[in-house]
């Protein structure tokens, strides 16, 4: 049976959102480039108890879109805090917890950052934006940036046979080879990622303000990263955790970057029974 999509609008934004779970503590959930609000069903039996999830579609991404001016300048810290202030009034709630994957971790990682005294809970695989790349700083950030994305979305071949170079070179992993030629393969991926980004571009996070709130409000934080993932290096994890004070925030996994599996589970099960 096909899933109920509601949406909510605030401000420039609408975002389209799914709902599972039974529980009485809500919890945001943001998912990776080309996924959707769907992936995290599949975590139902092991957070549906304790939460009830609220997963919603990035912009871009079904039908979630934000207005022309939002697009034009980028989301802004105070828009999307409104946003998600008026959502839990929407809900009737005054906390909440966080789930996030990739460029979900992102904005998770944000929302820790604006809600410091409402965030309760915090799950986060692969995590973006704790080490943000040079190529998304030069993509969004400068104009031969921009300029050089635009000729991707016109002439792909010519840079993915530049991609195929770097890696038969060994300058790139051929993991991380694969995954930029499945991200950038058809003209609708390279324009939903260029739009993601230049529409999430004023929202990198504070990692030492982020870390702080972590160990002060002793929040419930965990990190997973795959032990194998050439995409969000597991080192990147390693180190920002070495700044907080519980020790068992941080989860390898045997795995790549693909976390978001049924088996996961078993993992978090043991995290919210201990």
């Amino acid at each position: 049976m096909k899933p109920e999509i509601n949406s909510f609008s605030h401000e420039g934004i609408l975002l389209e959102y799914i709902t599972f779970g039974s529980g009485d503590k809500p919890m945001f959930a943001f998912h990776g480039f080309s996924n959707s609000a769907e992936m995290f069903r599949v975590l139902e039996p092991s957070l549906g108890k304790k939460f009830t999830i609220y997963s919603f579609n990035l912009p871009y991404h079904g039908e979630s879109i934000v207005d022309k001016e939002t697009a034009l300048h980028g989301i802004d810290t105070l828009q999307l805090q409104k946003y998600f202030k008026n959502f839990l009034w929407h809900i009737h709630h005054t906390y909440f917890s966080l789930l996030g994957y990739s460029i979900g971790g992102k904005l998770a990682l944000k929302l820790i950052e604006l809600f410091p005294d409402e965030v309760r809970s915090v799950l986060l695989f692969a995590p973006d934006g704790i080490k943000l790349s040079y190529w998304y700083r030069f993509v969004t950030g400068s104009m031969p940036g921009k300029w050089i994305y635009k000729r991707l979305m016109l002439h792909p071949a010519r840079y993915m046979r530049i991609v195929n170079v770097f890696e038969n070179l060994r300058l790139v992993n051929p993991q991380t080879a694969v995954f930029v030629r499945n991200s950038l393969d058809t003209h609708g991926k390279r324009e939903m990622v260029y739009k993601t980004w230049m529409c999430m571009r004023n929202l990198d996070p504070d990692t030492r303000k982020i870390k702080n709130i972590i160990n002060e409000k002793n929040l419930d934080f965990h990190l997973f990263f795959g032990k194998y993932d050439k995409v969000i290096l597991p080192s990147i994890g390693k180190k920002f955790a070495r700044g907080l004070r519980n020790k068992k925030s941080l989860h390898i996994l045997d795995a790549g970057h693909q976390l978001v599996k049924e088996k996961i589970n078993h993992e978090l099960e043991n995290i919210f029974s201990a």
